[in-house]
């Protein structure tokens, strides 16, 4: 286990606490902590939730298809950051539950379970809900793009398992779900498309595809396209050209979602804002949907699941915790972050951080598995770190 910032006894008295405050208080105070760095009210506030917060919360014990609940590491800890979420946020984006090989590992086979459970907990709390993410690469039901024998299925069958999906997904949730990240991570960083199964079947075709199935599906749910190393000028521009492209053919995205994993030296806050001005200008809002800013040293960018890199003591400089220059060097980059989100307040809908503590921060193991790192604005017991 971790070493934390505090005593064992300290972190158990700041759960009942927790504990004791959510069941004591008539509603929900939501972000009024991180409010006083995003002052506009209407830009909601969020984390992502997993389904072991939402089980501690709502007291499950039992998956049917996954079998046991049992919490992932320190239970109390999963417990505090449950009890916490309500009282620091007032949205929330689904980490794993809405993806589709959870929802749907067969065709014609719809595994609702965790996704109910998730959406009942943000309605016991009054949060609003981000449904992540319908069609991406990683983490895709098979049989979406693959036939039994694993061969690439044809454009014809691919629009069909699209419109299935994402039907069946946004009835289910229609009037619960307030907007979805309807494809994900489909650009590279110099602006070409990822040569992902969708791509090599349709083209760039798919995206719009996927976003007319989303807005026949649920006419009220907002529509977003969400990617990482946004700031990259490549990827800016075939965004840009993306978002022409629907509205030109009628077809609605309502924001663009920058997924912020960012670090200490990249990007540059200019190209970052830049790119937020050349989407606003584009003629849609912008979204930052996976905040979080790396304190290590930090030789890979981007955001992509699969990049692995070997572990060296040098990059994991803070097992012990961390100094106070580096702290104040890292509040110093959310405060610059924050600015620019406040300069184009008008057009932004949404910051929400990936993660509710740096204890389950996926940081902690990407790039370099098995580091300590420091990402989210709340630290391993709780306590607000800006």
């Amino acid at each position: 286990m971790k070493k934390s910032f505090m005593p064992k006894i300290y972190a158990l008295c700041l759960l009942a606490v927790s504990l004791f405050s959510c069941k004591q208080s008539a509603a929900p105070q939501p972000d009024m902590l991180l409010r006083q760095f995003i002052p506009a009210e209407h830009i909601l506030i969020g984390a992502t939730v997993n389904q072991w917060q939402v089980a501690a919360d709502l007291g499950l014990t039992d998956h049917p298809v996954d079998g046991s609940y049992a919490l992932v590491g320190n239970r109390d800890q999963v417990m505090m950051e449950a009890a916490l979420v309500p009282h620091q946020f007032n949205c929330i984006t689904s980490e794993n539950c809405l993806k589709s090989e959870i929802v749907a590992p067969e065709k014609g086979v719809w595994d609702f379970v965790l996704g109910d459970q998730f959406v009942a907990y943000a309605q016991k709390h009054h949060l609003t809900v981000i449904g992540h993410s319908p069609i991406w690469h990683s983490q895709c039901a098979k049989w979406i793009t693959r036939d039994q024998e694993g061969n690439l299925v044809d454009e014809a069958t691919l629009r069909e398992n699209i419109r299935l999906y994402i039907t069946t997904v946004y009835q289910h949730f229609r009037g619960q779900i307030k907007g979805y990240d309807v494809v994900n991570e489909a650009i590279e960083e110099d602006g070409s498309y990822r040569q992902s199964d969708f791509y090599r079947i349709m083209g760039e075709e798919f995206i719009d595809w996927a976003f007319q199935c989303a807005m026949e599906a649920d006419p009220d749910a907002e529509l977003y396209y969400n990617d990482y190393s946004m700031a990259a000028p490549g990827k800016r521009a075939t965004v840009v050209a993306m978002i022409e492209r629907l509205k030109s053919k009628g077809i609605r995205i309502d924001a663009v979602g920058l997924q912020t994993h960012i670090g200490m030296d990249f990007p540059e806050m200019s190209e970052y804002e830049a790119s937020m001005e050349a989407f606003i200008a584009a003629g849609v809002d912008v979204q930052l949907t996976e905040t979080d800013i790396s304190i290590l040293p930090n030789p890979y960018a981007g955001a992509d699941v699969a990049t692995r890199l070997e572990y060296t003591p040098e990059k994991d400089p803070y097992v012990d915790g961390v100094p106070a220059e580096a702290l104040h060097a890292w509040q110093a980059r959310y405060k610059a972050l924050f600015d620019v989100v406040n300069r184009h307040a008008d057009h932004v809908r949404r910051v929400t951080f990936w993660g509710v503590t740096d204890a389950s921060s996926w940081k902690n193991d990407f790039p370099i598995p098995g580091r300590t790192d420091y990402p989210l604005p709340f630290d391993r017991q709780g306590m607000f770190k800006l």
